[in-house]
């Protein structure tokens, strides 16, 4: 058996790296919780009714993380891992003070939203080479995990700390006051975070964390490869349609709080449906390693999702029953919640298994592009005119993951969780025995 020697100061760097990418989600959503509060803030910069306003941030977010995201590689290759890492980090720690000292300033926050998006896009971007070099191969997925886990953690505390620090009660004096102080104090932590990885962060270890050879493929290259692999194309579709629509949950969360009749932008509805999230996170792939079924359990957070957005598309109707918006809104969130941040770990591993050899790194690449892409189409309707399209919007999600569930039934299950028994009786139940 050959070994390879790894260093303690691997979770110095990954510890680094989880810092800067919480506080960079928490950039990304930073005003999301309270955009009403904070449309009220910049109402006279802003015009009335149109793509142009708190939403726009959260658009932005999405839409550069997908033109920075094909260069990545090449910017790589180009200047290195640490360089690439330290540059995206000054990026970060510069323009998170710009937008906290600026934030009276609509526009100001705009220009900053975009530095941020492309330095957030840079690092996130490389979290997988990350752990193939500072990590033994055993190690890799709880490192990944761990960066998922500050992200999920970085929306769950701006979800609590935006309607802590801000007036979000519109029959309140003041209505969005304090979203200079959240964005200024957002900006100084940010900026801490970058400058972990700024002094923390190294290339690579002295010697190789592990035997395996690491090749961080395009994004092109990776995606070509997997069309070639069976019912990928299908599969990459299914996955970004609930990606994207997680996107546009949490990013228009104060919107759908207000679709529920809900006056106030606390963020309750998204600590729900992000703490259901959480839960879902850990319950459901630890049941679909536990049974060696991804395609049932896919399927079933699926169903699911098609149910939480139904409900939420059918709150206008919910007056004529005994069960409030309010409460069924909160219901579907909790549903959302669990059934889409269990469908995306899943989903990850699903399609690394049913794409296998293609790299894990490449299949997570191409969804997480796909996912952004769908989530600004569906972004991009619900922002039109003030938001006036957003129960459309999420009648036709209904359709939609309508087909997607039903197409989840023609997708094979995993060939590699799949046991040697399982396969065997397959083989006899498929074989065909005549007497003679």
């Amino acid at each position: 058996m050959k070994s390879v020697r790894v260093y303690p100061y691997r979770w110095i760097v990954l510890a680094a790296l989880m810092a800067v990418i919480m506080a960079s989600e928490m950039q990304w959503l930073a005003l999301a919780p309270i955009s009403r509060a904070a449309g009220a803030f910049y109402s006279s910069q802003i015009p009335a009714d149109s793509l142009i306003g708190p939403d726009l941030l959260t658009l932005i977010h999405l839409v550069v993380f997908v033109f920075f995201s094909l260069p990545a590689s090449y910017i790589i290759d180009k200047v290195g891992l640490k360089w690439t890492l330290r540059s995206s980090a000054i990026l970060l720690a510069v323009f998170s003070i710009v937008k906290g000292l600026g934030a009276a300033s609509f526009w100001t926050v705009v220009v900053s939203q975009i530095g941020l998006s492309v330095a957030h896009a840079l690092i996130l971007n490389n979290v997988t080479l990350v752990t193939a070099r500072w990590f033994p191969l055993r190690e890799r997925g709880f490192a990944t995990g761990l960066v998922s886990f500050a992200q999920y953690l970085g929306l769950l505390l701006i979800m609590i700390l935006s309607p802590q620090l801000v007036v979000t009660n519109p029959h309140m004096a003041g209505y969005g006051e304090g979203i200079p102080s959240l964005l200024f104090w957002l900006g100084l932590a940010t900026a801490t975070g970058a400058f972990a990885v700024l002094f923390f962060f190294n290339e690579k270890p002295p010697t190789p964390s592990s035997m395996e050879p690491f090749e961080n493929e395009s994004f092109f290259t990776s995606f070509k490869l997997l069309l070639h692999k069976k019912h990928m194309g299908g599969f990459i579709t299914i996955f970004g349609l609930v990606w994207g629509l997680f996107n546009v949950f949490i990013a228009k969360i104060d919107s759908i709080t207000a679709f529920i009749g809900v006056q106030n932008s606390n963020g309750i509805v998204g600590l729900i449906l992000l703490g259901a999230g959480m839960l879902g996170s850990v319950v459901v792939p630890l049941l679909s390693d536990y049974l060696r079924k991804r395609k049932l359990f896919f399927f079933i957070c699926m169903a699911g999702i098609l149910v939480g957005v139904l409900v939420f598309a059918s709150i206008p109707l919910l007056d004529e029953f005994i069960l409030s918006p309010v409460m069924a809104g909160f219901i579907a969130a909790g549903i959302l919640g669990f059934f889409f941040q269990s469908a995306i770990p899943l989903g990850y591993q699903y399609a690394s298994e049913l794409s296998f050899p293609v790299q894990e790194a490449s299949s997570q690449g191409v969804l997480l592009l796909n996912g952004h892409f769908i989530g600004i189409i569906i972004l991009i309707f619900m922002n039109l005119e003030g938001g006036r399209f957003l129960e459309p919007v999420l009648i036709i999600s209904v359709a939609l993951l309508f087909a997607a569930v039903l197409a989840v039934l023609f997708i094979k299950e995993s060939p590699i969780i799949v046991t040697e028994d399982e396969r065997l009786r397959e083989a006899v139940d498929k074989e065909s025995v005549r007497q003679s």
